[in-house]
């Protein structure tokens, strides 16, 4: 919860709120009055509270004249609903506000998104063409040891996450570097009967050409996709653990990279604990040094 906005974003508040009580306002809504209300009594604000200040006060800087009424005696009721807001004194602490929070809403979905990368080589079309595509994923293949245990993705595990999640083709994982985006139409995403199957037409960018050069020299040649789980299952293996993905939650990115390597696995390995915690069977003795070994390399 956040109180301490600027004492003069509640003095606004409060000159908005007096002004309504001494004319009969017809400017603004329930919801810009309420606000007013909130600021004035100095209530805490919640996240969302934050950042749809911040986005009121963003756009509705450009009505603001600094005067109730114009020439003519007429409200203007962009200068009175930004004061309803906080008005000036509300709008630098809100935009940082609203940026400290979406840096941390950043890191959870960082520390709780998985990366992995896939040995299916990616291409470039013909050499006088742009179109970029690969497997971010294949289906039933098991990985590598990803420290103390080995991953396959089951079939129809990407269906949902391709329908609902907003997707970007970056370059090593890297959202500076965004090549294509689904809700744009410019990056195409399917399940085939080999796995996550995505292509784009590389932009006229710097990072676009240097990503076909890239390609065409063979020096990228592998994908990677990062995700977050919503089903797997977890089983012994001949001295390692094997977790099987089931359905994918949602799908962040899939992404060109330099190292074929797995940058992230210790979202799995918590997932892997608590399947340790929950489940009792005759392998605990194996199921428990897998496990401690598995810390071990994380730690």
């Amino acid at each position: 919860m956040f109180d301490n906005y600027p004492q003069g974003a509640t003095n606004e508040a409060k000159k908005a709120l007096q002004h309504k009580a001494d004319n009969g306002s017809d400017c603004g809504t329930n919801v810009g009055w309420n606000r007013a209300k909130q600021l004035a009594n100095r209530e805490a604000l919640n996240e969302q509270d934050v950042k749809d200040i911040h986005s009121f006060l963003s756009r509705a800087a450009v009505y603001n004249t600094g005067k109730f009424f114009d020439e003519d005696g007429k409200e203007v009721c962009g200068t009175i609903m930004f004061s309803a807001w906080g008005g000036e004194p509300m709008v630098d602490w809100a935009a940082r506000m609203a940026a400290k929070i979406q840096q941390q809403n950043n890191n959870i979905m960082e520390k709780n998104m998985e990366k992995r990368v896939c040995e299916i080589r990616m291409e470039g079309t013909e050499e006088n063409k742009r179109t970029v595509e690969g497997y971010a994923a294949v289906f039933e293949k098991q990985s590598e040891d990803l420290g103390g245990f080995r991953e396959t993705i089951q079939r129809g595990a990407f269906k949902d996450a391709i329908a609902n999640s907003d997707v970007r083709a970056l370059f090593n994982h890297d959202a500076n570097m965004i090549l294509a985006r689904n809700t744009s139409g410019t990056l195409r995403l399917e399940e085939d009967n080999i796995g996550l199957k995505y292509s784009f037409e590389a932009p006229q960018t710097q990072m676009g050409n240097d990503l076909l050069e890239m390609i065409k020299r063979g020096d990228i040649n592998q994908s990677s996709f990062g995700f977050t789980v919503e089903e797997d299952s977890w089983d012994d293996g001949n001295g390692y653990m094997v977790r099987t993905i089931k359905k994918i939650k949602r799908l962040f990115d899939v992404s060109a990279v330099t190292y074929p390597a797995y940058p992230d696995a210790s979202v799995a390995l918590r997932s892997m604990l608590k399947e340790k915690e929950e489940t009792t069977d005759l392998n605990g003795e194996i199921r428990n040094k897998i496990v401690r070994a598995a810390i071990m390399k994380h730690a």
